[in-house]
């Protein structure tokens, strides 16, 4: 449209906002409906133009807008009021020393939370002006400190710096009042430092900290009381463990102290209706590679009526009445584990464990370990840590902690690492009371405590005390010593490259005469890991197979530098024949065997059916005969002069050794004699005589003389 005509003056009268029946004129001109049905009057009288019923609609649209401004501006407070401001007036930030109580509440239609002023649920503006402002988050029930004062956000963020799960460079900063009532103290303390010139920062934080206080005063006063008796309440949990406190618990597979970092923590509930407050945290690990933080979770299930702090599931390490001798413990613990990086052979005696369907199966390990995080993360991808939970009451728990395993090191410490050398007297407290490692007689990947870990005591003696050829024992340890010292292990080397690097050593004849015994002298000798495989355990059906299988065992081999024992090799060391499945095994295994660069040693008890391929691949074949009447006699003197369960050794004289080497028995067959009459005596609470010993032989001499009824076998001493 086009004005011809004077403009009206817009200048508005000098009127309260709270009067009432203002004039029309005085109407039109508080919106900009007004302006634009002036501009239309003027062009209808220019052009004598006539629309009534554009004119019509446009006075409704009006005075509507008008009863809205009048009902808004009822609601308003008065002039002298804290809250009074003009449309054109500009609020300071945080400028007046007060706080606003508003609820956030969450609309449905819009899908998102509203800003209302508590208790009336009416729009809140100009909440900038406050220092800080509280609101409810209805749909959690959960109060946050929106901090509006920058001097009071910066403040905080001295103090909570170090807190996770707080993003406290957010230039808006919102807390949980809860997570501020557990910083009450820093948060005084951080006031108790300010310059006394600067009364207005002193306010500041003062008022905060008095909101503080009087929101949570009932609250200190039931926990005080509750804490003074070493005791706690399952709805006050939140306020007795504290970020970035030490949390003493269990491991849940070795039941060993150790300790986690906490970090935050909520009431939830389980798809079976089972309530817990569920704890996160973190803990030093190594991966093979790196030292650095890993998450970690644990529970304490819901309980009535108040606990002692000491019987929860997890709770503040100063809380614990032997806490100095703790810390010693787990120091000491934490400093082992981190001298066990890297690949180690370790002796372990005590419980063991893996994780099978988000639970420990516990398994008792006596023998050699080694310890090596990268190999079991290799061929355990998929291995999921576990979570801290201890209760017989765990149900349910256990699966909805590990639905989603946190088993590697978070991304910042992939990034950056721990430097050992930089480790604090609190990080020696966090480190994990357990390593990946692999028990070399039990062939399984386990969990071993730390605590139970131990150096290996060689026994170099077992060596000298074969009943073998003094010429073969010492070709044998002259062989093994040079190769397993790399020397000269490679000086008359196969032409073709990695090929014929290996030492293989056969040894062959009948059960229980000491083949066995042989290559757990050596690896003594050798101060080396003994890694037994027994062909049983092999395809016997399919060459493909057999050769993965053989990969993977001598890599492990080789990567460990173990001695292996390959036990009862027979059919593949058996010669090749017009079936094509057993050709193609032996063919396999020949080949294979040219490429192992280790030391192997071979065991079986039919040397004359070998393959003719079979020779050219063994370095030397050592041959063991039955046991003689003396062998015997030094085999059961050996064993029983080993002290008992007590410690303490019986002794057995002469005549009654002469009595047992008179009994026909191989060497394992004497062992296990031993064992059993030792397990018998111990029944008995007595020390082992000489009558265990002959219940246990005579049993034992019916079922052999059943066994021999029946003919099935040509070695009188065939024994396994």
């Amino acid at each position: 449209m086009r004005q011809t005509g004077p403009p009206l003056s817009l200048t508005q009268p000098n009127t309260p906002p709270s009067s009432p029946n203002l004039s029309l004129s005085q109407c039109f001109v508080t919106s900009s409906d007004a302006e634009e049905l002036v501009k239309a009057v003027t062009d209808m009288q220019m052009t004598s133009t006539s629309a009534p019923k554009y004119l019509k609609d446009l006075f409704l649209k009006v005075l509507d807008k008008r009863a809205e401004e009048n009902a808004e501006v009822s609601d308003k407070p008065k002039p002298d009021s804290p809250d009074s401001t003009t449309s054109k007036e500009l609020v300071a930030r945080a400028s007046l020393i007060a706080f606003k109580e508003v609820d956030e509440i969450w609309d449905d239609k819009a899908y998102k939370y509203t800003v209302v002023e508590s208790p009336k649920p009416k729009s809140i503006n100009n909440l900038d002006q406050y220092v800080f402002v509280v609101h409810k988050n209805s749909k959690e029930n959960t109060y946050f400190v929106d901090v509006k004062l920058f001097m009071l956000r910066d403040a905080l963020r001295e103090v909570l710096c170090d807190v996770p799960g707080i993003n406290i460079l957010e230039e808006k900063l919102s807390i949980q009042r809860n997570i501020l009532y557990n910083f009450l103290p820093e948060i005084e303390l951080c006031r108790d430092k300010i310059d006394l010139e600067d009364r207005a920062s002193y306010e500041h934080i003062s008022l905060l900290i008095d909101h503080i206080k009087t929101s949570y005063a009932d609250l200190t006063q039931r926990l005080g009381a509750l804490l003074e008796a070493k005791e706690i309440t399952y709805d006050l949990l939140w306020a007795f463990f504290k970020a970035n406190t030490l949390v003493y618990t269990t491991c849940p597979g070795t039941e060993k102290p150790r300790c986690i970092k906490y970090e935050s923590a909520a009431e939830e509930t389980t798809q079976s209706g089972v309530e817990y407050f569920h704890i996160k945290g973190s803990y030093l690990d190594f991966d093979g590679k790196i030292l650095g933080k890993v998450p970690i979770e644990t529970a304490i299930l819901k309980f009535a009526g108040s606990k002692p702090v000491n019987s929860l599931e997890a709770f503040p390490l100063y809380y614990h009445e032997e806490e100095e001798a703790v810390k010693k413990m787990l120091v000491e613990c934490d400093r082992r584990f981190c001298s066990l990086r890297g690949t180690q052979h370790r002796q372990y005696d005590e419980t063991a464990f893996q994780m099978m369907k988000g639970k420990p199966r516990k398994i008792t390990i006596k023998g050699r370990i080694m310890v090596d995080s990268v190999k079991f993360l290799q061929d355990n991808p998929n291995y999921a840590r576990p979570s801290i939970f201890k209760s017989s009451k765990s149900v349910g728990i256990w699966h909805d902690l590990d639905d989603e395993p946190s088993t590697r090191l978070d991304e910042s410490a992939v990034k950056k690492g721990v430097n050992i050398n930089e480790l604090s007297k609190e990080d020696f407290l966090l480190c994990s009371p357990t390593v990946l490692s692999y028990s070399l007689e039990n062939k399984l990947y386990l969990e071993f405590a730390v605590a139970d870990i131990s150096e290996i005591c060689w026994d170099e003696s077992i060596f000298g005390q074969l009943k073998i050829p003094a010429n073969s024992k010492e070709l044998i340890q002259a062989l093994a010593t040079q190769h397993s010292s790399r020397e000269n292990a490679h000086a008359f080397d196969n032409f073709v490259k990695e090929k014929g690097l290996g030492l293989i050593i056969l040894l062959y004849g009948p059960p229980g005469v000491g083949k066995t015994m042989t290559a757990e002298a050596l690896a003594e000798l050798l101060h080396m890991p003994l890694f037994t495989v027994s062909a049983a355990n092999l395809s016997h059906n399919s060459s493909a197979d057999l050769d993965t299988q053989l990969s993977k065992i001598f890599d492990v081999a080789s990567h460990w530098n173990t001695l292996l024992l390959l036990d009862e090799a027979d059919s593949y060391l058996r010669r090749r024949s017009d079936n094509s499945q057993h050709n193609a095994l032996v063919s396999v295994f020949l080949r294979k065997l040219e490429y192992f660069t280790g030391i192997m040693m071979l065991t079986t008890n039919q040397v004359t059916e070998f393959d003719g391929a079979v020779q050219s691949r063994i370095h030397i074949g050592l041959a063991y005969s039955s046991l003689g009447f003396d062998t015997r006699k030094s085999i059961w003197e050996s064993f029983l002069n080993k002290p008992n369960a007590k410690g303490r050794v019986v002794g057995f004289k002469g005549t009654e050794l002469q009595d047992l080497a008179e009994r026909k028995l191989n060497g394992r067959q004497i062992k296990n004699a031993v064992r059993a009459a030792h397990a018998l005596a111990d029944f008995e609470k007595v020390d082992l005589a000489m009558n265990h010993l002959h219940k246990v032989l005579d049993v034992g001499a019916i079922f052999e003389n059943d066994f021999k009824g029946t003919g099935a076998t040509d070695n009188e001493h065939a024994y396994h």
